[in-house]
């Protein structure tokens, strides 16, 4: 068994699948890349030898405040959290081919891709799989195909080992089994209870505080902040739609057929998109312009300063005020306008 586990955990099983993928190392190419690096140090101002760095290798400036895949936040923290716990390294390059870059700081055990291609899906089966009428099986085939190809994806980038996707997938499946009896009442006690937003939101905010310290800093704790405050956000949306009927209700029971695509509906699905993007992308940016300024401003610092964002009195608040405040936009916001175009 043991031996099972370091080759499971080894780079050489990443190595080989790339390999049967088409990717390889080469030797020209990585010089080529240190000397390009090098000279352009040397040649210029050290703010534009990071922009063409990042050019060249495919990592942009502005990478480490991209939001990230959105995934249950339970399970994104636990896998985050676990990261830095656990501090397992992710696979060397050689022999491993690194595919990306700006969370190459990060640790590697468990894989939150797999652990949020096994959440997402999944948990939308099982929460529609009694509501609307459809296939089960059809709907267990989309599931494990997701799961399957962005797991094999995180091996292909060269990100994770064979046992950091298998782990992930492993512990989400518990998690999922363990709370599913639950989600009713939890649903229930989300929409009704007068302190459920409160909960929410003070929750979020302290695992984000509390995050496991880090010893050096990654994309991490910022990533995760996202997550979690996100889903305090949309917490707080879920309350806000039932307590004030801002969603109609059924006019019969489930399960509900699911309706024919036509050309009327791709294009209302079309527009209802759209609209969401625009709203969600103009609210991001001037909730983040005014949150990062309020927050550098208390904490002494400028906001034009990048290592300044990375302190955790700075990080932390501004995320999580601009992603809560966007959960709260994309599952109440967005729904009011579209109900107001008609949509």
């Amino acid at each position: 068994m043991a031996d099972l586990l370091d080759r499971l955990r080894g780079p050489e099983l990443v190595a080989q699948f790339q390999k049967l993928c088409g990717l390889s190392l080469l030797s020209e190419e990585k010089s080529a890349r240190q000397h390009f690096a090098k000279a352009v140090r040397r040649a210029e101002p050290d703010c534009t030898a990071r922009f063409h760095a990042a050019a060249w290798t495919g990592h942009h400036v502005n990478a480490a405040n991209n939001g990230t895949v959105p995934g249950t936040p339970v399970v994104m923290y636990i896998g985050q959290a676990s990261k830095d716990v656990l501090k397992w390294p992710r696979p060397p390059s050689p022999p491993v081919v690194k595919l990306e870059v700006r969370v190459d700081a990060e640790y590697g055990m468990p894989s939150t891709h797999a652990m949020a291609a096994t959440a997402i899906p999944f948990t939308f089966l099982l929460a529609t799989m009694n509501r609307y009428k459809y296939p089960f099986e059809l709907g267990l085939l989309l599931a494990l195909a997701i799961c399957t190809l962005v797991s094999l994806s995180r091996i292909y980038t060269g990100m994770h080992t064979v046992l950091d996707v298998l782990c992930g997938i492993a512990i989400t499946a518990v998690l999922v089994a363990f709370s599913y009896p639950f989600w009713d009442a939890l649903e229930n006690f989300q929409m009704r209870n007068s302190f459920a937003p409160i909960l929410a939101l003070s929750l979020s905010f302290l695992v984000s505080i509390y995050y496991p310290e880090l010893d050096h800093w990654s994309t991490a704790r910022g990533d995760t902040t996202n997550i979690v405050s996100a889903g305090g956000g949309a917490a707080l949306a879920t309350w806000i739609n039932h307590q004030w009927s801002l969603l109609p209700e059924p006019s019969s029971a489930p399960p509900y057929d699911i309706p024919a695509l036509s050309a009327p509906l791709i294009c209302r699905m079309s527009a209802r998109f759209a609209i969401g993007i625009v709203i969600v992308f103009i609210a991001r940016h001037l909730i983040k312009s005014v949150a990062l300024t309020l927050v550098c401003r208390l904490a002494g610092v400028s906001p034009l300063d990048r290592e300044a964002r990375k302190l955790l009195r700075v990080e932390v608040p501004y995320k999580y005020i601009t992603y809560s405040c966007l959960g709260v936009v994309g599952l109440a916001v967005c729904p009011a306008v579209h109900r107001y175009l008609a949509l």
